[in-house]
Order: C-alpha cells, then structure tokens, then sequence
C-alpha cells in the first residue's frame, strides 16, 4: 500500500512538467506513477506543444495582436511585443 502512495505521489513531478509544456496532466500522471524512472526525463525533455499553450491563453482572456501576432493579455492598450497602439475596437 505504501509503494501505491509513493507511486501516485511520483507520478505528479512528470505530469506537472508536462502540463506546463501543453500536454495531458491526466496521461503523464499514469505514465509517471506507472514508470516514474522513465517518465521524468521523457516529461524534461518533450518540447513544448505552442499550439495546446496558445489555446489555453487564448481561453484564459488573452487575445492576439493584430499586427504582430503574439499574445498579449485583453486590457493590454499597447503590444508588449511590437511596441504599437491596439486599435480602440480591438479592445
């Protein structure tokens, strides 16, 4: 039983890597309990899924600039990235 908790306990460190790279908490917690010693460098080295990581910025009120296309947040007046004014109807 107590190997059980250690396992589900591990499994979290590759899941939270992962879920911060844009992939599935869910499948890298399995993944991590059920083989923990390959699952953590897996989970160090995945590179970043930026289309799972846009989406959930885009979901969580960020919006993208229309004249460079990055992310900025929604109140943003000024593109943190291209340095232009947004335009009174974008915001």
């Amino acid at each position: 039983m107590q190997y059980v908790i250690l396992a589900v306990l591990l499994g979290l460190l590759p899941a939270y890597i992962a879920s911060k790279k844009g992939r599935s908490f869910l499948g890298w917690w399995f993944f991590g309990a059920a083989l923990f010693i390959v699952a953590l460098p897996a989970a160090m080295l995945i590179k970043e899924d930026t289309e799972a990581l846009e989406r959930q910025k885009l979901e969580t009120g960020h919006r993208k600039c229309p004249f460079c296309a990055e992310l900025i947040k929604a109140e943003a007046i000024v593109c943190k990235h291209c340095g232009r004014d947004l335009p009174e109807e974008d915001r």
